[in-house]
């Protein structure tokens, strides 16, 4: 049975990753994965703060360490994936994106995830053809993603525009 104490750490250094309040989210992890060095959720959430916190070698390592316990645990080949690309290792991180993807088909984030990284690698319309796997994957989220694919499609034109 779990301990309700480290989970309602992990739940207040949630709310506090959530909040940006970064460096406070850190500190109650590193106390929850010292006593638990494998509790998942910890691992989780402090590869989120190290990401905002441009920590990327750190976040792949919590991501690996999580895909230990969990190999099939698509948040952690979607933080995988981001951190990454964040290091120069697109292929790589591409490949983490679209495993998440595969392992769970409906859920946004790594489709998001994926075209926000392709778009900054300057992979335009393979970021607008992952939007559109998303919007038929998730009828549901087709206004959104239509709407992304729109401001993507902005950003080509008026960099063209520009001579970019």
């Amino acid at each position: 049975m779990a301990d309700p104490g480290i989970e309602k750490l992990v739940e207040r250094a949630t709310e506090l990753a959530q909040q940006r309040c970064l460096d406070d989210a850190a500190a109650l992890l590193d106390e929850v994965l010292t006593a638990h060095p494998e509790h998942l959720r910890a691992l989780d959430v402090l590869g989120f703060v190290r990401f905002f916190q441009q920590r990327y070698a750190e976040g792949e390592a919590l991501c690996r360490r999580a895909l230990v316990i969990k190999p099939d645990h698509a948040y952690a080949h979607k933080g995988l994936g981001l951190h990454l690309a964040k290091q120069g290792k697109l292929d790589d991180g591409v490949a983490m994106l679209e495993r998440a993807i595969e392992l769970n088909p409906t859920w946004l984030d790594p489709y998001w995830d994926l075209a926000v990284t392709l778009f900054e690698a300057g992979q335009h319309e393979r970021a607008l053809a992952v939007l559109e796997r998303g919007a038929s994957a998730i009828p549901a989220e087709r206004p959104r993603l239509t709407a992304f694919q729109r401001r993507i499609a902005t950003a080509v034109r008026s960099a063209a525009d520009r001579g970019q």
